[in-house]
């Protein structure tokens, strides 16, 4: 009985029978009351059963009686819909039924519905008191909210130009987000899930007052050093980019790496009496000697000095060489790196006192370059020699001496590519 009570005291006042829907459906036009004596009681009417409030269920006798009064009369699909939120358009059916029918004021309804309605009315009274004040709260809050957002807009709208105008933008757009999630709070709890039920969650503002705070925050900032105001509101300048490490400007040049292999071909004068001779034309002889040879090195092995390892052959005289020297690279910024050396190394080549055996020659060596980049990996090159012979045994030490015990120096030339990697 007490479940019945709870139902139909609820719905008596516009917001029970766990806000069942009637709005959807279009009402049937009541029909006027018989004439009948005032004793006459009704013939009641065909109780309709709904597929969701099965036999058993706490709120059965409560439906059926509020069906059977035709207050309410459920979804086309068969369905009483009995936990959806009850609008005030279908409460305003439900009263106009109530009084088309004449049921309060032809006695429809019996003294023992009455007392029922009246200790319904009475045992939720309190808990529609609690509804009613929880939802003047939040209508006060959500007052509030929009005052605050109306006093921001109005300074934003106070920003004047330049690096305190740059931030409007980005101030409007988060008003806006505030303003639509303001909208969005919930109109107000839902009813009791039961004949005891809580009332549903309040809406929950923290978030929305977090940030209305942090930007009245922002706005309400001391001005920094650099910083532009206007009148009381500061806006602070866009941070400079913070750069992590070595912050020293690099060169425009090509970017290249440190090692780097290469090819060349050389040239150097012809001992006396003891010409070389041009490969394909006739023997032809000349005062210059051809060299090809290679090399591999690094630019950077301690900071600026790199190392590197050469060899050349000079067909001419059956002459191998082959130094080690240290390189300092300048560089300039550019596609063209000159670079400097110095070393040591042996020629092998056949002996002047017999053509038969081979011995060999020490010598300290000297070059200077340059290296044009073409690409990141590809480099041109030209590079002068000048190899200082501490002894001349062989045909490939000095060009202008036959004396074994003689020094000097040997002047050459080369010229190559290196590939860097």
């Amino acid at each position: 009985m007490r479940k019945s009570l709870m139902i139909a005291s609820t719905l008596a006042l516009s917001l029970g029978a766990a806000s069942a829907q009637t709005g959807t459906t279009t009402p049937t036009t009541p029909t006027a009351p018989a004439t009948t004596p005032a004793t006459t009681t009704a013939a009641p009417a065909q109780v309709v059963t709904f597929s969701d409030v099965p036999a058993g269920h706490w709120a059965k006798d409560a439906v059926d009686i509020i069906t059977q009064r035709g207050l309410i009369q459920g979804f086309p699909d068969g369905t009483f819909r009995g936990n959806e939120n009850l609008t005030r358009y279908q409460a305003a059916l439900i009263f106009y039924r109530l009084l088309q029918t004449g049921a309060l004021s032809s006695g429809n309804l019996s003294q023992t519905d009455l007392a029922t309605i009246t200790r319904g009315m009475q045992e939720v009274s309190t808990e529609l008191a609690a509804i009613s004040s929880r939802v003047t709260d939040l209508e006060r809050l959500s007052a509030e909210q929009q005052a605050r957002i109306a006093a921001l807009e109005e300074r934003i709208n106070a920003l004047g130009t330049g690096a305190a105008g740059a931030d409007v933008t980005a101030l409007t757009a988060r008003i806006d987000a505030l303003e639509a999630a303001v909208r969005n709070i919930p109109a107000g709890p839902q009813g009791p899930a039961g004949p005891a039920g809580p009332a549903g969650p309040a809406a929950d503002t923290t978030a929305l007052e977090a940030r209305i705070a942090a930007l009245e925050q922002r706005i309400n900032a001391a001005p920094a050093t650099g910083t532009t105001t206007t009148g009381t509101v500061t806006t602070e300048p866009a941070p400079s980019t913070v750069v992590i490490g070595d912050t020293t400007p690099q060169a425009n040049g090509v970017t290249r790496g440190n090692l780097y292999a290469g090819v060349s071909v050389g040239a150097s004068a012809a001992p006396a009496g003891q010409p070389c001779y041009v490969p394909r034309a006739g023997g032809r002889p000349v005062n210059y000697c051809a060299s090809f040879g290679g090399m591999i090195g690094s630019t950077q092995l301690i900071g600026p000095f790199g190392a590197r390892v050469s060899a050349d052959y000079k067909p001419g005289q059956n002459a191998v060489s082959a130094d080690v020297n240290a390189t300092y690279q300048i560089n300039t910024g550019s596609n063209i790196q000159p670079y400097v050396g110095a070393g040591l190394g042996l020629t092998s080549s056949a002996s002047r006192s017999s053509t038969t055996t081979n011995v060999t020659d020490t010598y300290v060596n000297g070059l200077v370059g340059v290296d044009f980049q073409i690409t990141n990996s590809i480099a041109a090159f030209v590079e002068g020699n000048g190899r200082y012979y501490l002894s001349n045994k062989g045909t490939g030490a000095l060009s202008s001496s036959t004396t074994t015990t003689d020094r000097g120096f040997a002047p050459a030339v080369k010229a190559g590519l290196k590939f860097y990697f």
